[in-house]
């Protein structure tokens, strides 16, 4: 599983965050957490249920999410979206997700 540097994370979330990442390494179940991935396709980024990360699919290297953020529920997954696009905006001046967070 990989992580950005400039990982984004709920607000209650902040001092849990090493617990909340070494549950998702270990596959641990996580009802209420949501991550934040750069979409694989044209799209900016996506939202998956961290029970999703279970599936075989997401074991292997190559089909593994690269997480920017992590969210409580999946409101605060949109809201934090919402803040990453507009800091994304804010220090480029474009919408390239991708290549802010890689």
């Amino acid at each position: 599983m990989r992580f950005s540097k400039k990982l984004y994370i709920s607000p209650s979330l902040d001092k849990k965050c090493g617990t909340v990442k070494w549950k998702l390494r270990t596959g641990r179940p996580q009802p209420t957490i949501y991550i934040i991935a750069l979409a694989k396709n044209r799209d900016l980024l996506e939202i998956y249920h961290s029970g999703m990360l279970k599936q075989k699919y997401y074991r292997k290297k190559a089909n593994m999410p690269y997480i920017v953020g992590i969210a409580t529920g999946y409101g605060g997954a949109v809201d934090l979206v919402i803040d990453m696009i507009e800091d994304v905006f804010r220090e480029t001046g474009t919408y390239d997700v991708k290549s802010f967070f890689k």
